[in-house]
């Protein structure tokens, strides 16, 4: 896949599709490497799920491991988190302070169809309100180097395909600080 980028930003609310649209880029891509953070928060030890602290430090984390797969030259690195509008400025910040090339994927879902999805889920987050609010960020808040995707009527293949297409078009320059 010709997707010219160091690292590819997934965001959503929990129940959005990140983690699957994960599985999928993992068997299109080439040379590449899917980082969930929510996979490095499980490996803390009495993780709290709840806690600030713990998902910074699951954060942190990623950027050692994205920063190592560059390193070992993996291209492009997906990583994979809600990024909340605090968490996802951060993230951009580090982004642009190291000079990678990067863009945003943003997963909305129509809050009824997120509602049905949450209540529908067997393992993971379920909770409404929080998922409701992470969601609601999504749409309102547009950043640099983004591309916003109504997943709501879209199943697993047609998001991945429409992702693909969308980064393989974003221009070589794009999201290398200044």
């Amino acid at each position: 896949m010709g997707v010219e980028l160091d690292v590819v930003l997934i965001r959503g609310a929990p129940g959005a599709g990140k983690s699957t649209l994960g599985r999928r880029l993992r068997k299109v891509l080439t040379a590449a490497a899917v980082v969930e953070v929510d996979d490095l928060r499980a490996m803390l030890t009495q993780v709290d799920w709840t806690s600030r602290c713990h998902h910074d430090q699951a954060l942190a984390g990623a950027f050692a491991l994205v920063g190592g797969f560059l390193r070992a030259g993996l291209r492009p690195i997906v990583l994979i988190d809600t990024l909340s509008r605090s968490r996802h400025a951060q993230v951009r910040a580090w982004l642009e302070r190291e000079e990678h090339r990067y863009h945003s994927i943003s997963l909305w879902v129509e809050p009824s169809t997120l509602r049905t999805r949450l209540e529908q889920r067997e393992s993971g987050f379920r909770e409404w309100e929080p998922s409701a609010v992470l969601n609601a960020e999504v749409l309102d808040t547009r950043w640099p180097h983004e591309t916003l995707i109504d997943v709501s009527a879209l199943g697993p293949d047609a998001v991945a395909e429409l992702v693909l297409r969308h980064l393989t078009a974003v221009p070589r320059e794009q999201g290398v600080g200044s």
